[in-house]
């Protein structure tokens, strides 16, 4: 059975914690004459000092979720929780609730996301998860937090390290995971390289002087591009116009191919663009993924 909840407070004596202050083992309130934001009183089975580590990532930045109070709270509200985005205005029009979802990891080392009744929820892995109901968070789960409509949402790739059941490396169930997964895989992408990638030049560009923000918007336009036209089409479709794309815009020489790699394994490519790529299902396509070459998109082709 899964454990028990308790529901969101809004006692002001209560505070929410921010991630980068749980981090450091800190409480973070809000300031004097500010409006209060709500709470989350974790459950009686919340660990401290929990057994895993977690770490959530999203196109820009990767998040440690294993503060020793045994939780983090995600939200828009700037006074008490980690903010996904830039800021509250972004947040809220993604779909962010003030206080929408808490990782809590349980004394046992299993760790659980729970939708704290969000105005617009919470998918794992495509599957919208009942509020307040603690569900557990596996390795390489996609979290999604406000997806609606066509509103996207944010976005997190879960990494979780030791723990309990759903844990990357010394999880019996990953392990076997593991074993199971193929020796290779098969994918392709496009690479837009920006000032800061390792090497700022390409076939495209013999210098590059983009910036990062610059070529973010670039990719993402490419991929927005690419959902669109093969919109209502199979993964066929999806692949053709990932193809048609990336031949031209790609800074990769792989673009001669229309941006295939190939099959690799593990260990073959940076360590970023290989775990986005084993998270993928095959004719799936990535959100933004950065590396030191650049900020790619990736389809998984096997």
């Amino acid at each position: 059975a899964e454990p028990a909840i308790v529901p969101v407070q809004s006692n002001a004596s209560k505070l929410a914690v921010s991630v980068s202050a749980m981090a450091s083992g800190s409480h973070a309130g809000s300031h004097q004459g500010e409006e209060q934001a709500p709470s989350f009183e974790p459950p009686k089975w919340t660990a401290s000092n929990p057994k895993a580590k977690v770490t959530l990532s999203t196109a820009e930045e990767a998040v440690n979720a294993s503060p020793e109070c045994g939780y983090v709270t995600i939200g828009r509200s700037a006074s008490c929780t980690y903010v996904p985005l830039g800021n509250t205005e972004a947040a809220q029009e993604a779909g962010i609730s003030r206080l929408h979802a808490a990782v809590v990891h349980h004394t046992d080392g299993r760790v659980y996301v729970i939708d704290l009744h969000s105005a617009k929820g919470t998918t794992i892995d495509g599957k919208k998860i009942d509020k307040y109901k603690p569900t557990s968070l596996k390795h390489g789960a996609k979290l999604v937090l406000g997806q609606h409509g066509s509103t996207p949402g944010v976005s997190f790739r879960v990494s979780i390290e030791g723990g309990g059941s759903g844990a990357a490396d010394d999880s019996p169930s990953k392990k076997r995971a593991r074993e199971d997964e193929p020796a290779t895989v098969r994918a392709s992408h496009l690479l837009v390289k920006h000032n800061g990638s390792r090497r700022p030049s390409s076939w495209k560009e013999p210098v590059v002087t983009r910036s990062l923000e610059e070529a973010k918007a670039m990719v993402q336009g490419f991929r927005d591009a690419i959902v669109a036209k093969a919109q209502g089409g199979d993964a066929t479709a999806l692949q053709g116009a990932f193809e048609e794309l990336a031949s031209v815009e790609s800074h990769c020489s792989s673009a001669k191919r229309g941006g295939d790699l190939g099959p690799f394994g593990r260990g073959q490519m940076q360590r970023q663009f290989e775990t986005a790529t084993y998270a993928l299902q095959v004719g799936e396509i990535s959100d933004l993924v950065f590396s030191d070459s650049g900020v790619h998109i990736i389809l998984r082709t096997e």
